[in-house]
């Protein structure tokens, strides 16, 4: 399995032209991306939310990466906790939680969304996995490496950096 990423992207007014779904379907399809969960969420009027809901996953893909989840979760929990039997704990813990805790966005959280948008706007979340990192990683772990350190540089945050770096050197002046 790849990484697996969240996004949440906001909307002030939403306008959908249908690129956005057609982009996600020809990642999916090309096999760049596998979509866990994928939710739009907008306030049509003050008494009527959209909400719908799109993932790649049949229920058994599910259930395996919510056992997949629990085992990580385990391992993590037995290795901080140090023993055999701990480790065995970590895992029991760790699958109850993946079970409990829906891959994806549950109704309580996307209820919580909607409660907070304004006529007009969306909010989309996306759980996807990154399939293309796959091979990737675990040529990187064959080769004895491991992540240090993931993250993503856009547009906004260059221009932070920018700005931060305009004041410096006004402030050096």
């Amino acid at each position: 399995m790849g990484p697996i990423h969240l996004l949440v992207i906001g909307f002030d007014e939403f306008r959908p032209t249908g690129g956005i779904a057609a982009e996600l379907e020809r990642l999916s399809d090309a096999g760049t991306i596998r979509i866990i969960d994928a939710r739009l969420v907008t306030r049509r009027s003050a008494d009527s939310v959209l909400a719908i809901q799109v993932s790649d996953l049949t229920e058994e893909e599910m259930q395996s990466l919510r056992a997949a989840a629990g085992a990580l979760i385990g391992l993590g929990a037995g290795a901080t906790l140090g023993s055999e039997g701990a480790a065995a704990l970590g895992a029991q813990l760790g699958a109850a939680a993946a079970e409990a805790a829906d891959i994806g966005f549950g109704a309580a959280a996307i209820d919580q969304i909607a409660d907070e948008l304004e006529i007009g706007q969306a909010v989309i979340l996306l759980v996807i996995e990154q399939v293309w990192a796959s091979n990737l990683r675990d040529a990187l772990v064959d080769s004895g490496g491991r992540l240090l350190h993931s993250g993503y540089v856009n547009a906004e945050g260059l221009m932070s950096l920018g700005a931060l770096l305009g004041a410096q050197i006004q402030q050096e002046s």
